[in-house]
């Protein structure tokens, strides 16, 4: 027996996925684990895709650097474009748990003194070394070998995010459009 379905589902089903938006919103991560799911969440007045009323749809976990335990986010459903979108603290970039201002700072930190804060786990700070040193050379076509911390700065300024590995795809920036593509299994026609 077939489940029966909305008019609007059945004019747009999900074979391509299911897309997932971040949505920065201005809030404390201090504040949203001290308050857990219970955090006042500012809900967005429309969706940024198709600019109709949003609906809440539940909670995701996600880690903070500045966090020992995961907190709930809070996710958002578009009826019409079926676009699930996720609110995220707008001091971090999508996909990382350290804030965009302690990676500045730990980039600084190795320009300067040629050495690795000691308050942040090494093998972060060498993978965003790395992945900065790349996204450089494959963004900006040379390299600021004598400079990163410049380049980061350069690269963040053009709306990319400079310790992204993903340097040959469309998800490494910023701002609107592209988002990611999903999919889910089952779905597709």
């Amino acid at each position: 027996m077939r489940a029966s379905r909305s008019p609007l589902r059945a004019e747009k089903p999900f074979s391509a996925g299911v897309i997932f938006l971040v949505i920065p919103v201005d809030i404390d991560v201090n504040d949203l684990a001290r308050f857990g799911r219970y955090f006042s969440w500012p809900k967005p007045p429309r969706c940024p895709s198709c600019s109709q009323n949003l609906w809440w749809h539940g909670f995701v976990l996600a880690y903070f650097a500045v966090l020992a335990e995961p907190v709930f986010i809070r996710r958002l459903y578009c009826p019409h474009c079926h676009c699930v979108h996720r609110l995220r603290p707008s001091g971090y970039w999508p996909r990382f748990r350290s804030s965009i201002e302690e990676i500045r700072k730990a980039v600084e930190h190795r320009q300067k003194t040629k050495r690795w804060r000691p308050d942040l786990p090494r093998p972060r700070q060498r993978q965003w070394w790395r992945r900065l040193a790349r996204m450089c050379l494959a963004a900006l076509g040379f390299s600021f070998a004598g400079n990163l911390s410049a380049a980061f700065e350069r690269l963040a300024a053009l709306g990319t995010i400079p310790v992204t590995s993903a340097a040959e795809s469309e998800n490494r920036h910023i701002g609107h459009p592209p988002y990611r593509i999903v999919s889910l299994p089952g779905f597709s026609r």
